[in-house]
């Protein structure tokens, strides 16, 4: 089987195959809203036929999408693609031809020069025994209106209805002064058109707030919808400020929605930021933190080589990946004043002794991406260490970070 570009005319069996495993309830006469995809997506088939040849859709086994996402990785801009829309039709599921797409798709990326990658998974178990692992846990908070009176500044400043055409700069330059964290995405006009402006259901409302002298400080993206009982539910799908005021207003501009709605729901929080601290009652909001993406390792020599370090450290890892053979291995990574040098031990290279530390590909994923530090893996039993003075060199190079892919896709 061969991984290869989706020619146009088999998009229909793609988009079928892609609703079948994700939008089964709305039947096999499906609507499809015509959403654009965004200018950094690719859809891929797996297909019977061999390259060479001019394949049928009929000989499409499995397909998925790819992002050609560009991810903040210890403060460096990184190629780290996006898998989605892996979708096998029920005929021809558990015979190992997902799988083996995904293989693909990773050499693929290997051969572009990718040293990353990310996806969002259907199920955590059957992506993690691919290689993949979550790299950081979504929170949301529901609370009434009312609850944010004590928090929210006096009114000032202007709050406007934004559009794409008119305010996508000053948007942009407002994500970047929020959104610094690790794995932070560098978005396109395409992602901002289709999927900050656009919804899968419906589409958001986005409105910004402006100081006294008409600077566009912040932002949130935001739905009106019946809640689970007889009332409404405002749900905020990205609230972006740069700074404690702008974020007080746009608290404002929730709170004045009291007589609308009976709830606000804030989507999308990286856990860490402790979203209900500042609240006068926190028991009045609802809590909750569920797994979010996951992230994979896609070329260890090239990950480990291309990363910044602030240590002039080495070590030696083994390194366990059942999918890619190339990252099956034993690695020497040495960092000095020239940068960092990977070796792969067994190819010319040689160490002195057995490796410092041993570790699957996942678990070495947390690690250079910062979402897990040497510590918690091995507390977890995903590494192990020589000795105390290796876990110290491994904080060192790969010290925790604030990780947080708050993308959907």
């Amino acid at each position: 089987m061969h991984l290869r570009s989706l020619p146009e005319d088999h998009r229909d069996a793609f988009r079928e195959m892609v609703n079948y495993a994700f939008r089964p309830t709305d039947g096999p006469d499906w609507e499809d809203r015509n959403r654009e995809d965004p200018d950094l997506f690719t859809p891929l088939g797996f297909y019977d036929a061999p390259p060479d040849s001019d394949p049928d859709a009929s000989d499409l086994r499995t397909v998925c999408g790819s992002y050609d996402f560009t991810a903040r990785v210890r403060g460096e801009w990184r190629a780290m693609p996006g898998v989605s829309a892996v979708a096998s039709p029920p005929e021809g599921r558990r015979q190992g031809t997902v799988g083996a797409m995904l293989d693909a798709l990773l050499a693929r990326y290997r051969e572009e020069g990718a040293a990353f990658s990310a996806l969002w998974p259907f199920e955590y178990p059957f992506y993690r025994r691919l290689g993949w692992a979550t790299c950081c846990n979504h929170a949301k908070v529901t609370l009434p209106p009312e609850q944010l009176a004590d928090v929210v500044p006096a009114a000032s400043g202007t709050f406007r209805r934004l559009t794409p055409d008119d305010d996508l700069s000053a948007m942009r330059a407002v994500h970047e002064a929020w959104a610094t964290e690790s794995l932070a995405v560098r978005r396109t006009e395409g992602w901002w058109r289709e999927r900050v402006f656009r919804g899968w259901r419906k589409d958001p409302y986005v409105f910004g707030w402006s100081d006294e002298e008409g600077s566009l400080r912040g932002y949130l993206t935001y739905t009106v919808d019946e809640d689970d009982g007889d009332g409404r539910e405002m749900r905020v799908w990205e609230r972006a400020a740069v700074d404690h005021e702008a974020r007080g207003h746009l608290l404002r501009f929730c709170r004045d929605h009291d007589s609308q709605v009976d709830s606000v729901t804030f989507l999308a929080l990286p856990e860490w930021a402790r979203p209900i601290d500042e609240l006068p009652d926190p028991r009045a909001a609802t809590l909750e933190v569920k797994p979010g993406p996951m992230v994979r390792i896609v070329d260890v020599a090239r990950a480990l080589s291309t990363l910044s370090y602030d240590a002039r450290e080495s070590v030696v890892l083994a390194v366990s990946d059942d999918r890619c053979a190339w990252n099956d291995g034993t690695f020497e990574l040495r960092v000095d004043a020239a940068g960092a040098h990977v070796s792969r031990l067994g190819d010319g290279a040689t160490a002195t002794g057995g490796p410092d530390a041993e570790l699957g590909i996942g678990a070495l994923s947390q690690l250079a991406v910062g979402a897990r530090d040497a510590a918690e893996l091995e507390r977890a039993g995903d590494l192990t260490v020589a000795d105390a003075s290796i876990r110290a060199t491994l904080d060192a190079l790969f010290p925790r970070e604030r990780a947080f892919f708050r993308e959907g896709f």
